[in-house]
């Protein structure tokens, strides 16, 4: 038909009619497949398949899949794609002259008349042919749907898909996507997830539920996913990486897989198809950052001190010093030394501290270095302070034997150079060979390790004309023979202890070593006291540092002795360490007994505040013979020793008396306080709990304890009674130990107008105690606790004047080296009230007795929580 070629726009309109044929031949085949797939996700979308089960659900799709399959087979076996000829025919159909048929004729005789007119024939049918158009085949599609279904259902799924809304992909998803699973038991897998948090971000397990979707965690978190399943899971975590984990089998027979959480990422646990997701979010662990408030500065005690400050999202696990020379030695440029900085507690998120350090036993200590501060986070990130240049202090040895000790070691430490490797000598292993090579180590030392073990040779050479100590000379050549012996760098540092102990005997003496075992017992004290230890391990160290600071006292005492200070002086009256020195205005074994209450009852910034006290105070005391007015036998120039200060010693003793009683009055006035509230409660107090409690009827008797007091109405009250007798007998020593007026407010007026109310307070709780009236009794008991407690801070404002006025009188020095009146009576140490600390272990004993007899899962927690904090 190459005439169709010359028709314009014929062979695109035959092209058209094709297509109609066939989607005409396409709905005749599949017309039931596409009617089953309109209900099918029409009712998906309108939430059919969720109203039922995981496994009928999952049955329905299958049967669904199984006879669409069956349809769309049907469909395709009874699909006739319609040809040529067919589509010829349409177009035709629409003339009578079928031109297109028509025009692939030719005359039966070809002659010359018959041609002319089969010429003009054909111009009739190409005529005819250029107006075909595409039939609509109506009458077919009639005869077909005759109910114009073919609209109706398009309609009615996109109605659906518009009532579906955002659940639309969900439910689409459930059509087309079968939970196999859900036939092979997935419903009875159980999943339990939980992440767990790193253990520096202090932060506690999220637990995951079928709920959740979005859950933000800590970078470096580990997700613990377990399942009870029939077979293992799969865990699927897709983020910037897809990791597919199959689980584990546990001993108990589930199935447990573990995983770390990096970026944010999405985990599917999978069984069968999908069984649980979480959408997981990681939150960035910062970097910590340090910084200096204030440079490091040298104390007059050649210690290095500065005021620094760090913080961190999660806490700062570690704070170092770092030390750099500031002229690096060529053979190690990038050495470095870090040196511990004491944090306050247990990974503080933000802490700004004062440090004071010992760095005088440093290698470089006497050189230029460059000092950073670097912070450390649980996640081992580091921060780093602004560097700061200055001159490490170093130890001032006065004594020739202990500078050149000193001199010796800092060569050996100072070398960065290792040991020469020396040659293997075969012939050397026979019976009769001697190694030279290997018996001669130090001439395989680095050159300035030789030259420390030439400075030691020296030293020692002839002892006895150059050493009174034999202690001194033995630690030398001890530290010799290590130092020629040694094979390489480690062996020779191992002399540093030596030849430090040996340096500070030659200078100090045997008090040496007992002061660095108070600074070791020290150290390990603060330590625990800052990591939050265990009770056991702080109450050990406590009596560590208790025997280490009789110890340094002990050899300070004998040191003291050996110089010629006479015995009666050292020591007054030949009295213990335990109870006798008086450490500005407190007892000794007073201030270890308030350290040790301290860190039973969990105050950890206060008895590290007073054990940072008296470690000071012993690191400064000092025994001499004293020229003053003291007596014989007692602390040269010490106050209560008698001669200048002797009046004013007498009225500091009676004020403290004073201060004293009244501590012991306020303490018993709490505790009848708290067997007032306890037995209103109808806990019955120190004794058996009366049946009624204490308020009950009229006449009710009260109870007796084990020591015979009342414990009922009537045994508080009289109890109540006996300390308002005690007051009154303290009123004539008060008036006298605080004497005149002197303005403020401290003389005989106003003591005696707050004793008067501390009375009458105590009078009309008595009284309320007998009439059965609780809360008239508790708010007189409460009013008289805190009377008594401003009238110890009165009493306590005049002992501070008198010492402060004794102070001025002073002009001798006390033990510890210092003016009596100047640091001597430093109110930084402040020893707690005896009071306070005994009402602190009352109330830790009675948390420990709940917590032992507690039932209740939940009290006992609360319980264990508060017995965590002290």
């Amino acid at each position: 038909m190459a005439e169709l070629s010359d028709i314009p726009g014929l062979e695109p309109r035959i092209a058209a009619t094709g297509r109609r044929l066939t989607a005409l031949a396409l709905a005749k085949a599949f017309w039931p497949l596409a009617i089953f797939l309109v209900v099918y996700l029409g009712s998906a979308l309108l939430g059919g398949l969720e109203r039922l089960g995981s496994s009928s659900a999952a049955a329905i799709t299958l049967l669904a899949f199984a006879l669409g399959a069956v349809l769309a087979m049907r469909g395709w076996r009874s699909f006739e794609r319609p040809g040529k000829a067919a589509t010829v025919a349409a177009m035709d159909a629409q003339s009578d002259l079928r031109p297109i048929t028509s025009l692939s004729d030719r005359p039966a005789r070809p002659t010359a008349d018959a041609q002319t007119l089969w010429s003009v024939h054909g111009d009739r049918l190409r005529q005819a042919a250029a107006a075909l158009r595409p039939p609509a085949l109506l009458s077919e599609w009639t005869a077909l749907d005759p109910y114009r279904a073919r609209y109706a259902l398009p309609a009615l799924l996109l109605a659906a898909l518009v009532f579906a809304g955002g659940d639309a992909r969900e439910r689409l998803g459930t059509a087309l996507s079968p939970d196999i699973g859900a036939l092979l038991g997935g419903e009875r897998v159980r999943i339990e997830a939980w992440i767990s948090p790193p253990a520096h971000t202090g932060r506690a397990p999220i637990f995951l539920s079928r709920d959740t979707t979005d859950v933000r965690a800590p970078a470096g978190s580990t997700l613990t996913i377990r399942a009870q399943s029939r077979s293992a899971p799969t865990l699927v975590l897709s983020g910037d990486d897809r990791l597919r984990t199959r689980f584990q089998a546990t001993p108990d027979g589930a199935f447990e897989v573990k995983a770390t959480i990096e970026a944010d990422a999405t985990a599917s646990v999978r069984w069968w198809g999908e069984r649980q997701a979480w959408r997981l979010l990681a939150s960035p662990d910062s970097v910590p950052t340090a910084r200096f408030v204030e440079t490091p500065t040298v104390t007059t005690q050649d210690k290095t001190e500065f005021e620094y400050e760090v913080s961190d999202d999660y806490g700062v696990d570690r704070l170092d010093l770092v030390i750099t020379l500031a002229n690096p030695n060529p053979a190690a440029p990038d050495a470095e030394e870090r040196t511990p900085v004491p944090l306050p507690g247990a990974a503080p998120k933000t802490a700004s501290e004062t440090a004071t350090l010992d760095l005088t036993r440093h290698r470089w200590a006497g050189l230029e270095v460059v000092a950073q501060l670097v912070a450390t986070d649980g996640a081992g990130q580091q921060g780093a302070s602004e560097p700061y240049t200055f001159t490490l202090p170093e130890k001032l040895f006065l004594q020739p034997l202990a500078k050149a000790a000193q001199e010796a070691r800092v060569t050996i430490l100072r070398e960065p150079r290792t040991y020469d490797t020396v040659p293997e000598n075969l012939d050397a292993v026979r019976d009769d060979a001697i190694n030279v090579a290997a018996a001669n180590r130090l001439d395989a030392a680095p050159p300035d390790i030789q030259l420390a073990a030439e400075m030691l040779s020296a030293l020692t050479f002839r002892p006895s004309d150059y050493f009174e100590d034999y202690a001194v000379y033995l630690g030398l050549r001890t530290a010799l023979g290590l130092v020629q012996s040694a094979g390489d760098k480690a062996e020779a540092d191992s002399v540093d202890p030596i030849l430090w102990a040996v340096a500070l005997k030659a200078e100090y003496g045997s008090a040496a070593d007992a002061l660095r075992a108070l600074q070791a017992a020290r150290r390990a004290l603060e330590q625990a006291l800052r990591d939050g230890a265990s009770e056991d391990e702080i109450r050990r160290l406590m009596q560590a540092f208790k025997e280490a600071a009789e110890n340094y006292v002990a050899a300070k005492l004998a040191e003291a002795m050996a110089n010629g200070v006479p015995s009666q002086q050292a020591m007054p009256d030949g009295e213990a360490m335990g109870g006798g020195p008086s450490f500005g205005g407190q007892d000794f074994a007073d201030m270890l007994e308030a350290l040790e209450d301290l860190t039973e009852t969990g105050a950890s910034d206060q008895a590290r505040q007073l054990l940072s006290d008296i470690s000071n105070l012993l690191e400064n005391l000092q025994f001499q013979q004293g020229g003053g007015s003291g007596g014989e036998g007692g602390w040269p120039g010490m106050p209560g020793q008698g001669g200048e200060g002797g009046e004013g010693s007498q009225a500091e003793q009676e004020l403290s008396d004073t201060l004293q009683r009244l501590s012991d009055l306020l303490r018993e006035q709490r505790e009848l306080n708290d067997d007032t509230l306890a037995e209103g409660r109808g806990e019955g107090g120190p004794g058996e709990q009366s049946p009624n409690g204490l308020f009950g009827p009229p006449g009710a008797q009260g109870n007796t304890g084990e020591d015979g007091q009342g414990n009922g109405a009537s045994g508080l009250a009289d109890r109540q009674d006996e300390l308002g007798d005690q007051l009154s007998d303290l009123d004539g020593r008060l008036g006298q130990a605080l004497g005149e007026d002197d303005g403020d407010g401290l003389g005989p007026g106003g003591e005696e107008e707050l004793l008067g109310a501390i009375e009458d307070a105590q009078r009309r709780a008595a009284e309320a105690l007998r009439r059965g009236d609780q809360r008239l009794a508790e708010r007189n008991q409460e009013r008289a606790t805190r009377l008594l407690r401003d009238l110890s801070g009165t009493v306590a404002e005049a002992l501070d004047a008198e010492r402060g006025g004794e102070e001025a009188r002073q002009v001798e020095t006390d033990p510890f080296g210092r003016a009596v009146g100047g640091a001597a009576r430093d109110r930084s140490v402040r020893v707690p009230d005896e009071a306070d600390r005994q009402r602190a272990k009352d109330i830790l004993e009675e948390l420990r007795s709940r917590f032992g007899d507690a039932e209740d899962e939940d009290e006992r927690d609360y319980l264990e929580r508060l017995l965590d904090r002290f």
